[in-house]
């Protein structure tokens, strides 16, 4: 205690915590860390405290409430002066200007994710195939093999250890080389030759590219298997087209397991690659 003798005005922890509207603990806890300097009642052998404490305690509240930690008053505290400060402030400042860059990187992202769901609620599912012309997409190749859909999850988290930056799945196509030559094991659609994560409206880091050219298209809702009677249609329509199929097929899973555990709220997309029949 810095002083042996009554000060003219005092207060009881009582007297502070009603002012401040803080718990008496918390009072103690500043007291333990040096922030107020209480002298002792030589009658009661309370504790007492000044109007400097009072200074203190509205200083406390007043950085605590600009974000600074209670190590940071207390530095201030043990050395307060003009320079001291202004070096305080300017030091959370540059915090602050991170967080917001920070928080401005986080709100694009939800932005980008929540603009690639909606647009995809506009998407013709009516089983129209389309023809499509689209430029070099980068990916993120997952599996170059086969795959049971089920070990999606666990092949993703296994390749997040090789990149830095996060790998998108909500707002995010995770997408399937289909082998329209065979079955999965439950016989409810095509087996996959290879998984891929793609996104037109987020940044994915990538490590491989889908060729540009033409494709066929067609989205539908709902489960999986409705592919089992696409797939064939499209080739049939690559026929008809004068076209040849320029690689496998692919589903694109806009909205699935990621976004809903509704499998009637599903929206897939096929891609055939396709090119002039005649050129092949």
């Amino acid at each position: 205690m810095t002083q042996s003798h009554q000060p003219e005005q005092t207060f009881k922890i009582g007297d502070l915590s009603r002012l401040f509207h803080i718990g008496a603990d918390s009072i103690r806890y500043y007291e333990r860390l040096g922030l107020l300097h209480p002298v002792r009642d030589p009658k009661s052998n309370y504790r007492l405290y000044t109007l400097d404490d009072i200074r203190a305690m509205n200083t406390i509240r007043e950085l605590l409430a600009l974000g600074f930690h209670t190590d940071d008053i207390r530095r201030f505290e043990a050395n307060r002066n003009l320079d001291a400060v202004t070096d305080l402030l300017e030091q959370e400042m540059q915090l602050v200007d991170e967080k917001i860059a920070d928080l401005t990187k986080t709100r694009a992202d939800l932005s980008a994710r929540l603009a690639a769901i909606r647009d995809d609620l506009f998407r013709d599912c009516s089983g129209r195939i389309v023809r499509l012309t689209l430029p070099e997409r980068p990916c993120l190749m997952i599996v170059e093999a086969p795959m049971p859909d089920e070990m999606i999850s666990y092949e993703l988290a296994r390749a997040s250890d090789d990149f830095p930056e996060k790998i998108a799945t909500i707002g995010c196509c995770d997408c399937y080389i289909l082998d329209p030559t065979a079955l999965n094991a439950a016989g409810t659609d095509y087996r996959t030759k290879g998984v891929f994560f793609y996104s037109s409206h987020l940044n994915l880091p990538c490590n491989h590219v889908l060729p540009a050219g033409d494709y066929l298209s067609v989205c539908y809702r709902g489960d999986f298997s409705q592919s089992l009677d696409l797939v064939p249609k499209m080739y049939k329509e690559a026929e008809r087209l004068g076209l040849a199929p320029a690689g496998d097929p692919m589903e694109f899973c806009h909205i699935d397991r990621f976004e809903t555990a509704d499998r009637a709220e599903y929206l897939t997309e096929i891609q055939l690659p396709v090119a002039d029949a005649a050129k092949k």
